[in-house]
């Protein structure tokens, strides 16, 4: 089976017993964090977050790009996140 046919038999079965569906587009607690693509960081994990408290946006270095000023200014402006983290990685 390929990594392809891995994930998307995996998420077949996540989607079966999706419970978040209800939860609202804007951050809980108001907080957007721009992070390292690091895939051994698991955000949340390390900040004890859970679903739906922050919008989490993810580059290579956790670099504050056009692009990722780009998605925390909307999420301050239209989905009221009121503080914003940075998680660099070099």
């Amino acid at each position: 089976m390929t990594e392809l046919n891995k994930i998307l038999t995996a998420n077949e079965e996540f989607s079966k017993d999706f419970k978040h569906g209800k939860l609202p587009i804007p951050p809980s607690r108001k907080l957007a964090i721009l992070a390292c693509m690091d895939a051994r960081l698991t955000v949340e994990d390390f900040l004890g977050l859970d679903t739906g408290d922050a919008h989490i946006i993810r580059n290579a270095g956790g670099i504050a790009t056009d692009d990722a000023i780009r998605s925390l200014i909307i999420s301050h402006e239209l989905l009221g996140t009121q503080e914003f983290l940075v998680v660099n990685q070099y």
